[in-house]
């Protein structure tokens, strides 16, 4: 198996069943609280963010550690998914520098969502905010740019541009909630927006890495020697 293979298609596609596997156990092992009500019970769908799952109090040291391990490995497989997707554009031209910037951006988006799993929300609230916000600004640019790339690459199926540009639209969305919407702590109204939206968003993330592994696969096995 080539090295492109392996981290353009293999390891990420393992790298989300990891993500939401242990996502899934941080929630089951979640004892309760929400912003709004902390003495609710459990984890709720739609009054709890993800990041909820990372709180530092002794009674949520499992879920935090798997929230954490959730985050570092998405952030690890990114960067190195991002450092090698540029590598499927040798050509030194406009094109190239607009991927080059985006998967950089990319990188610097998933060194963001390692830092989200060590900033603890009710801890480091500061850090864990800024970081959680640049990380979707970062992956817009991303997104954005690599959508013209791949629009200009014919080796490309045109469904994947339309992938990238939806997952860019979706996300400029997303942006757009975190800097206009009502906050979250301001009403149960508020706050299931919110977290619904974030919800939402995470769910795009998983489906277009998934379904861009197969563009990838077919660049691969056509262009790059195994």
């Amino acid at each position: 198996m080539s090295k492109h293979k392996l981290f353009l298609v293999t390891l990420p596609r393992y790298a989300i069943f990891a993500v939401i596997l242990f996502l899934g156990l941080a929630i089951i092992f979640y004892k309760g609280g929400t912003m709004n009500d902390p003495s609710s019970l459990g984890y709720s769908f739609t009054h709890n963010f993800f990041s909820d799952l990372g709180r530092y109090k002794p009674e949520n040291m499992i879920s935090l550690v798997l929230f954490a391990l959730a985050l570092g490995i998405c952030g690890i497989i990114f960067n190195i998914y991002f450092y090698y997707f540029l590598k499927l554009f040798p050509q030194k031209n406009i094109y190239h520098q607009m991927a080059k910037i985006g998967c950089v951006a990319g990188m610097l988006g998933g060194i963001c969502f390692i830092a989200v799993g060590l900033t603890p929300t009710n801890t480091i609230v500061g850090p864990h905010i800024f970081f959680a916000n640049w990380a979707f600004r970062l992956f817009l640019v991303a997104s954005v740019l690599l959508s013209i790339v791949l629009y200009r690459d014919d080796r490309f199926n045109r469904l994947y541009f339309f992938g990238y540009s939806l997952f860019a639209l979706l996300i400029f969305i997303y942006v757009l909630i975190l800097e206009l919407a009502p906050s979250p702590s301001e009403s149960d109204f508020a706050l299931m927006f919110n977290v619904v939206s974030q919800k939402a968003i995470v769910l795009v993330f998983i489906f277009s890495v998934f379904f861009q592994t197969f563009g990838n696969l077919k660049i691969i096995s056509n262009k790059i020697p195994k």
